[in-house]
């Protein structure tokens, strides 16, 4: 008898998952939004943030509960779940950051460390770690120590530093942990963070124009402190009367301040506050020139503004949304900050914060101006024109799951808005704003105005340049037909194989069985648009019997290395305006599972070829050969043709 096996378990790598958790995968600032989604959720009142240029990294402050070593939540501490992976105190639908990756992010970085202190104890813990990324796994021990001067731990960080740096220390001096930092709260350092051009994404620019911060921007536009579900109705002119439906809302929170070290005069800093809320355009005064998308000209010269909002319980979540309208012209001078045509100033684009968007718990997730393709939302598809969007941005707050970054949806979330019973509350939210908010009519009805003005000018400009083109293009006559002898037949060009199909319709009605290749035509009966294009009988058939037909495709050209759109186990004939030769017994397969051979037969010399011994993957025989066979050279065997090319035109 055999000796029991012993159990196997499988092995997972910290180090390689963290790696791959703690990379920047699309803005160098998602390190900054992930610590400020976890401050709102450590109930911070505050948060400090000090770029470090010279150090590349920064000093992150807040006054939240701080990461406690011995009080679990969701069955670990917060200071454990800091450093670990898939574990974390959060619990999905309450919070955005609930898989406990977001912090990992710190990681990628040269060295990291921890100041934090909870409402229970007496002094302040410490831990700093060199290389994170490398060091940090099952086995690394991440017990914290006490320190009763943490200001000098936090001196000691930076020996050598230049003035910058001092001048941050002296704010982070022993007053500070006594009046900020004295009875809770979590500083967080990080030196080295693996970032290009990090002094472009982190600086405040140079003096006077720290409004162009990157930092700055990112900071407004997509993380939790740009929440987008707070109105400030007095200042962005939305309804007063959804502010209180807003807050109502789970995570909702505009009492947090945020304060970035930013340039006030030159060689001198100082904590600028950022406000909270989502940075909506403030509503027009009596000094601007407003007028309606009826009253403009041209649209994009259009300063119009307009704003409306509302909430929908759906499948017992709450939903936010936003709808602020302003001109392309109003959005292009008001938001001075944001790049456009080539432009940088502060990083950001204006045309990436224009249109349709996502958002969970009110942080700004992705653009999805695809939700218009649904049916139920036809009447608005021209929102989701690019130059469209310009004049707008709709945001759709819930609780939507999010993939690791943070910067798209999950296949689940995703799912929601394509349900029907989703977009009718989006469909009405829309009704509702085209009957209430003027500007949005208006702009709605010019929108699709222009559009059908402007397709009907497109498919003019394409007609008319087939109409002149057309004394350019090769054609030809057929000497040996009394009817077209003096008739110019027009070749088909990629993209016509309607056109081919045609002309081998027309000319196999002419084709008697004593002409050369004869045996290459057969009688079209049918065109379908669906499937494959025909299907056709033999010159002297005249039964409409099933048997006697033949399966028919058009193109207008036709290659071995191309897959076969349609089951060779349907087609008998494939008909090519033009075509390319291929080689005795190159493999050809099509859609469907099978493939084929190429034969180059003696009937088909200089005109096409066969595909022989046909079977499928799975090896069922296909005992049929398919003749493919261009129509061009057809004609030349077939019929008496003249060929004329003009001249380019000059």
């Amino acid at each position: 008898m055999s000796e029991p096996r012993k159990p196997q378990y499988p092995v997972i790598s910290y180090n390689h998952i963290l790696s791959e958790l703690s990379v920047n995968r699309k803005d160098p600032c998602e390190v900054i939004r992930e610590l400020i989604s976890n401050s709102y959720d450590a109930n911070a009142a505050q948060i400090q943030i000090y770029p470090l240029l010279q150090e590349k990294g920064f000093i992150f402050f807040d006054d939240g509960i701080g990461l406690s070593e011995t009080e679990e939540i969701n069955g670990i501490t917060p200071y454990r779940a800091f450093f670990s992976i898939g574990k974390s105190t959060k619990i999905q639908g309450e919070s955005i950051g609930y898989k406990c990756q977001g912090s990992k992010l710190c990681f990628a970085s040269k060295k990291i460390t921890i100041i934090t202190k909870c409402s229970d104890e007496l002094w302040w813990r410490y831990i700093s770690i060199d290389n994170p990324q490398k060091k940090i796994n099952e086995l690394f021990d991440i017990s914290s120590q006490f320190d009763e001067k943490p200001w000098d731990s936090l001196t000691e960080l930076f020996p050598r530093p230049k003035n910058p740096t001092k001048n941050i220390l002296n704010q982070l001096n022993q007053d500070f942990f006594a009046n900020h930092f004295n009875r809770q709260g979590t500083m967080i350092i990080v030196e080295g963070l693996e970032v290009q051009d990090f002094s472009n994404f982190y600086s405040s620019n140079e003096y006077g124009k720290d409004e162009w911060s990157y930092l700055k921007n990112y900071i407004r536009f997509n993380t939790r402190h740009g929440d987008m579900r707070i109105l400030r109705p007095s200042y962005t002119g939305f309804p007063k009367r959804r502010e209180v439906s807003f807050k109502q809302t789970i995570g909702y929170n505009d009492q947090c301040q945020l304060f970035l070290w930013s340039m006030i005069k030159y060689n001198k800093y100082e904590l600028d506050e950022i406000k909270p809320g989502y940075p909506y355009l403030k509503k027009p005064d009596d000094t601007e020139k407003i007028k309606t998308p009826t009253q403009v000209s041209k649209i994009d010269d259009g300063n119009f503004s307009g704003r409306y909002c509302s909430t929908f319980l759906h499948e017992e979540t709450i939903y936010c949304i936003t709808l602020a309208i302003d001109g392309y012209k109003r959005a292009r001078d008001k938001y001075q900050e944001l790049g456009r045509k080539g432009y940088s100033k502060s990083g950001i684009k204006l045309v990436d914060q224009r249109g349709t968007f996502i958002s969970s718990e009110g942080v700004k997730i992705c653009a999805y101006n695809k939700i218009f393709e649904h049916p139920l939302l036809e009447n608005y598809f021209i929102l989701a024109d690019k130059k469209v969007q310009s004049h707008y941005i709709l945001i759709i707050n819930g609780s939507f799951n999010v993939v690791t970054n943070r910067n798209s949806l999950t296949d689940a979330s995703k799912q929601i808005l394509k349900e029907d019973s989703f977009l009718e509350h989006i469909k009405k939210f829309l009704d509702e704003a085209q009957r209430q908010v003027t500007v949005f009519r208006e702009l709605i009805e010019r929108l699709n105005k222009e559009n059908q003005e402007a397709k009907l000018e497109a498919y003019t400009k394409r007609l008319d340049k087939l109409k002149k083109d057309i004394q350019y293009r090769t054609r030809f006559k057929v000497k040996n037909i009394e009817q077209l002898k003096d008739k110019s037949i027009i070749q088909p060009e990629i993209g016509e194989e309607h056109w081919v199909g045609a002309l081998y319709t027309m000319f196999s009605h002419l084709v008697t069985v004593d002409l050369p290749y004869a045996e290459l035509w057969v009688r079209p009966r049918t065109f379908c648009g669906v499937g494959l294009d025909s299907i056709a009988v033999p010159l002297e058939e005249n039964s409409l019997g099933e048997k006697v037909h033949r399966g028919l495709e058009y193109k207008y050209t036709f290659s071995p290395t191309d897959e076969y759109n349609h089951p060779f186990i349907v087609t008998n004939f494939i008909v090519c305006w033009d075509m390319y030769i291929p080689e005795e017994g190159e493999q050809i397969k099509d859609a469907y599972g099978y493939f084929g051979d190429v034969s180059l037969t003696e009937e088909l010399n200089d005109i096409g070829y066969e595909i022989v011994k046909i079977e499928s993957q799975t090896g069922e025989i296909h005992n049929q050969n398919i003749k493919v066979i261009s129509l061009k050279k057809l004609l030349d065997k077939t019929f008496d043709c003249e060929w004329t090319t003009p001249p380019p035109p000059k």
